[in-house]
């Protein structure tokens, strides 16, 4: 029989730690702190020659340690959920904090993912003993995760010490992801859910109120949606446009998710995906000798690859990516092209001109000494399509470019 204690301690508990999650960043964020975590982060060891971090180390042999510890508890199915997870951390590595150019093992980075996954565990202990169904809370963990983190940043507003960014509640939210995964499906403490084909399908628009596979599929499309709009719009000034453009994407998803149990509607669907998809392609391949074709109404087509809205960013290997829309770059935006090693970096600072901020120029061409490449590095800032013109003629010089377009 439970006793009032058992069900207190564990509510106790989370609620301090939540408390805590919420306090600590305001404590870290003090500059000695925060350059005290970033110098520990990249001390380096040097066994048998081979530069290695300490902290990267340190992890991986604890978690050899604990694989040697639990080895009798080892599942097939524990394996996946540990890989999904490590699949997570490297997958928001790639998309996340282009320009702060953060390793794997920097503590900074991954103290959302730390603190927001262990937050799911706290919830489970403190709500498992009270009875409440586990869809539910899948839902309530999550969410009230991303409640807090929204809390916490939406505070920032107010205090000069703190930068507000979006890209932070994406990342706790992602943290939170990785905390359902290994509550449900790698330590199992709380209990487990069954994958079936059929748990996939959703019999009721409200299914996920009452279903766990469902309650997963509604976080996990959620923390997606968000891990990969909050990186291009991390900015306050987009707070109303990233949140819009993110459920205009998570709402038809989880509809299309709900109408898939449907066969037609899935052959539909297919089709029409299909059809898009060979479009884009055919557009590549026919375009793919070319560079910029228009930029013009807040769209770039690039090798006839239409990007609306987004700002791009297009290496001097002609690889392109979306990036971080923004009108000024810091001292932290400027080393991470220098780390590129372009002898050129083209800035197109939007269709009026208002961005491109941050260098000796605010429009025109100036030459500044690359410390990366030991080199000078022209940098051409001017608008939008004019850049766009000039970057078509340099790639047709054979020239190494580096070019950011501000497209808005």
């Amino acid at each position: 029989m439970r006793t009032r204690g058992s069900k207190t301690i564990p509510l106790v508990q989370y609620i301090l730690f939540a408390m805590l999650v919420v306090a600590t960043p305001f404590v870290v964020v003090s500059r000695f702190l925060q350059g005290a975590v970033y110098d520990l982060s990249h001390m380096m060891w040097h066994p048998f020659g081979i530069e290695l971090p300490i902290v990267g180390s340190l992890a991986v042999a604890m978690f050899a340690l604990f694989i040697l510890w639990q080895r009798k508890n080892i599942t097939l199915r524990r394996i996946y959920g540990s890989l999904v997870i490590a699949g997570m951390i490297l997958f928001a590595q790639w998309v996340q904090d282009l320009y702060s150019n953060m390793k794997i093992y920097d503590l900074q980075k991954n103290w959302h993912y730390l603190a927001y996954g262990a937050y799911v565990y706290m919830f489970f202990a403190a709500f498992h003993v009270r009875g409440v169904s586990k869809s539910k809370m899948i839902l309530l963990s999550f969410f009230s995760a991303v409640a807090l983190s929204s809390f916490d940043e939406l505070f920032q507003f107010r205090l000069s010490s703190r930068v507000f960014d979006i890209s932070d509640i994406a990342k706790d939210s992602w943290g939170a992801m990785m905390g359902l995964v290994s509550v449900l499906f790698v330590s199992e403490t709380y209990g487990s859910i069954k994958l079936r084909k059929r748990s996939f399908r959703w019999k009721r628009i409200n299914s996920f109120l009452h279903e766990p596979v469902a309650a997963m599929m509604v976080t996990a499309v959620f923390s997606l949606v968000l891990i990969l709009i909050s990186p291009l719009l991390t900015e306050h000034e987009y707070l109303c446009k990233c949140t819009l453009i993110s459920l205009g994407i998570f709402l038809p998803v989880m509809m299309l998710l709900y109408l898939a149990r449907f066969r037609p509607f899935r052959i539909g669907v297919l089709s029409v995906v299909g059809v898009f998809v060979l479009l884009l392609a055919g557009s590549f391949i026919l375009n793919i000798d070319r560079n910029i074709t228009r930029a013009s109404g807040s769209l770039i087509v690039y090798k006839g690859m239409p990007i609306p809205y987004f700002d791009l960013l297009i290496y001097p290997d002609g690889l392109p990516r979306l990036t971080d829309k923004k009108r000024h770059f810091n001292h932290q935006d400027q080393r991470f092209f220098m780390n590129c090693k372009p002898d050129i970096l083209l800035i197109g600072s939007g269709y009026r001109g208002t961005g491109g901020k941050g260098f000796r120029i605010e429009r025109g061409t100036t030459v500044i000494y690359n410390s990366q490449a030991r080199s000078v590095m022209q940098v051409i800032i001017m608008n939008t399509p004019e850049a766009c013109s000039t970057f078509n003629r340099l790639k047709r010089e054979g020239k190494r470019v580096l070019f950011v377009v501000h497209n808005s």
